[in-house]
């Protein structure tokens, strides 16, 4: 058994459910009329594309442990937990899980807290890095941004 996210009743069949493009863990009644990315219910998991998609890693590359990153800030700026979700509009829930990183925030919510907390959660990529395939020691000319040579 577990809580609605939603709602807080308690039900066996979990649906994880787009509500306002941020994903979460409701009741039946609560998923009605929402997108279901996927259900369980006593052991058995359906996926959607959506959850398909979201574990191929499609989204942004986040740091290795950004849950810890973000409950640091957060503590940094004395600020409850209630207080950062009511600032930057979500759940509570939803943002205690993320902080225990027992889920992946969308993009939205990871650039709301990271413009919220001043912090970056986004790894960057490495300066010097060759975005394309080519000659060892080959620099990037502006014709490879926009797309010729």
């Amino acid at each position: 058994m577990e809580d609605c996210e939603l709602c807080g009743r308690q039900t066996e069949i979990a649906y994880v459910a787009l509500v306002e493009d941020v994903e979460l863990r409701v009741c039946p009644k609560c998923a009605k009329g929402k997108k279901i990315i996927s259900s369980e219910g006593r052991g058995r998991a359906q996926k959607g594309a959506a959850a398909a998609k979201a574990e191929k890693g499609d989204g942004p590359a986040l740091i290795e442990d950004y849950g810890r990153t973000i409950k640091e800030a957060r503590e940094r700026l004395k600020m409850p937990l209630k207080v950062l979700a009511e600032m930057i509009n979500e759940k509570e829930t939803f943002l205690n899980r993320v902080e225990a990183q027992r889920t992946t925030p969308p993009e939205a919510l990871v650039r709301k807290l990271e413009k919220t907390l001043s912090i970056k959660l986004i790894e960057q990529e490495k300066i010097g890095e060759s975005r394309r395939p080519g000659i060892k020691g080959e620099k990037a000319t502006l014709g490879d941004f926009i797309g010729t040579k």
